[in-house]
C-alpha cells in the first residue's frame, strides 16, 4: 500500500444540519489496497461523513477528492470510482438476486454477463443467486449488495455499518470478502462502525470520530500499542494495603483499590524481577502476602473508550 496512492481525501470539511454544527473541520485520507475503518459512537458524524463522501449530502466547506476528482466540481467523474451501501442495501424482493444485479448493471452501463459471475462467486452467493431475494436472509442481502456495489469495478467501495444484524458466522464471511477486495484487488474499502471489536480483525487503518471532530488516525499496530501500553498492572492482597501503598509508592506507582487491595504497576521489561523485589520487600518488612495477580492489558475497546469518551465530547453530536 503506497501512501501516493489516495483514492479518498477529505479536507476542513463542515457540515450544519439546522442549528447543529454536525460536523468540524474533518480531515481523512483512505488509499488503495487497505480497509480503512471509520470509528465512532453512535450519533458522532459517521454516516454524515459519509453520505457527503458519496454525493448523497452536499458539502457545506471543505473538499472531497476521490481518485482526484473533486466531488464539487467533477461530481460524475468522481462518482465513476464509487460503490457503496448507506444503510441497507435496497433490492427488488421479488426479483431473483441475478436480476436485481442484471437491473442495476444497465443503470451502471455494465454489458459484461461474467462480471455478474465474478462479483456473485466473490461474495460466495453462487448457489442462491437464482433464488428471489425475498427468500434471503439479511447476511444474504448484505452480501448481495456488496456484489451490486461491485459490479462497476470501483476504486473506493464505501460500506456504513454493514455488519448490522448480522450473525457471528455472516460478520466472519462479509470480513473475509472485504479483506480479500482490498488486498488482491487494490480497492480501498471504507468501514464504518462503532465496534472496536470488528474494526481491529477486519481493518489495516482505522480514523475515530468523536463528537464531530476526528480524534486522529491509527494504524492497527498503533491501536495494539496503546493497549498493550510499556507497563504491567500487579493487584496484590495483603494484611495492610495502605501501609504496604506507603512503602512501596517511591519505587512504584501505585494505589488501594476499593476492595482494599494494593494496585501496582511494574515497567514490563523488568517485570518478574520487579515483582519478586516487591514481594521479598513486603515480606521482609512484616507484611502477609496472600495474592499476586496481574490485570488483563487494557482492550481495544477500552482505548476507544479512552479517545472518544474525553474532554472531545463524550463520543456526542454538539
Amino acid at each position: 500500500m503506497l501512501e501516493n496512492n489516495v483514492i479518498l481525501s477529505i479536507k476542513g470539511l463542515n457540515k450544519t444540519l439546522g442549528k447543529k454544527h454536525i460536523l468540524h473541520d474533518i480531515d481523512m485520507e483512505c488509499y488503495g489496497g487497505e480497509v480503512f475503518g471509520f470509528l465512532g459512537p453512535n450519533g458522532a458524524g459517521k454516516t454524515t461523513t459519509i453520505k457527503i463522501a458519496v454525493g448523497l449530502l452536499n458539502i457545506d466547506e471543505g473538499t472531497i477528492e476521490i481518485c482526484g476528482y473533486d466531488v464539487s466540481k467533477k461530481f460524475e467523474q468522481a462518482m465513476a470510482n464509487v460503490g457503496g451501501i448507506v444503510e441497507n442495501p435496497e433490492m427488488y424482493k421479488y426479483l431473483t438476486g441475478r436480476e436485481n444485479l442484471r437491473q442495476y448493471a444497465r443503470m451502471r452501463g455494465v454489458e459484461d454477463e461474467k462480471r455478474i459471475d465474478e462479483v456473485v462467486n466473490l461474495v460466495k452467493l453462487s448457489n442462491r443467486i437464482d433464488e428471489k431475494v425475498s427468500k434471503y436472509s439479511l447476511g444474504m442481502r448484505q452480501r448481495l449488495g456488496v456484489a451490486q456495489a461491485l459490479l462497476h469495478k470501483p476504486k473506493l467501495l464505501v460500506l456504513d455499518e454493514p455488519t448490522n444484524g448480522l450473525d457471528p458466522q455472516g460478520i466472519k464471511e462479509l470480513r473475509d470478502v472485504l479483506k480479500h477486495i482490498a488486498h488482491n484487488d487494490g480497492v480501498c474499502v471504507v468501514v464504518s462502525s462503532h465496534l472496536m471489536s470488528e474494526m481491529e480483525l477486519m481493518c489495516d487503518r482505522v480514523g475515530i470520530i468523536a463528537n464531530g471532530k476526528m480524534i486522529g488516525t491509527y494504524s492497527m499496530e498503533e491501536l495494539t500499542s496503546r493497549s498493550n501500553g510499556s507497563a504491567a498492572e500487579y493487584i496484590i492482597e495483603t494484611d495492610n494495603a495502605a501501609k504496604a501503598s506507603e512503602l512501596l509508592s517511591e519505587l512504584f506507582p501505585c494505589r488501594v483499590s476499593e476492595n482494599n487491595d494494593l494496585v501496582i504497576s511494574v515497567n514490563i521489561e523488568n517485570e518478574r524481577e520487579e515483582i519478586s523485589r516487591i514481594n521479598a520487600k513486603l515480606i521482609n518488612s512484616g507484611f502477609k502476602l496472600y495474592t499476586v495477580h496481574r490485570t488483563e492489558n487494557k482492550k481495544l475497546e477500552d482505548v476507544f473508550i479512552e479517545l472518544t469518551g474525553n474532554k472531545e465530547g463524550d463520543g456526542q453530536i454538539g
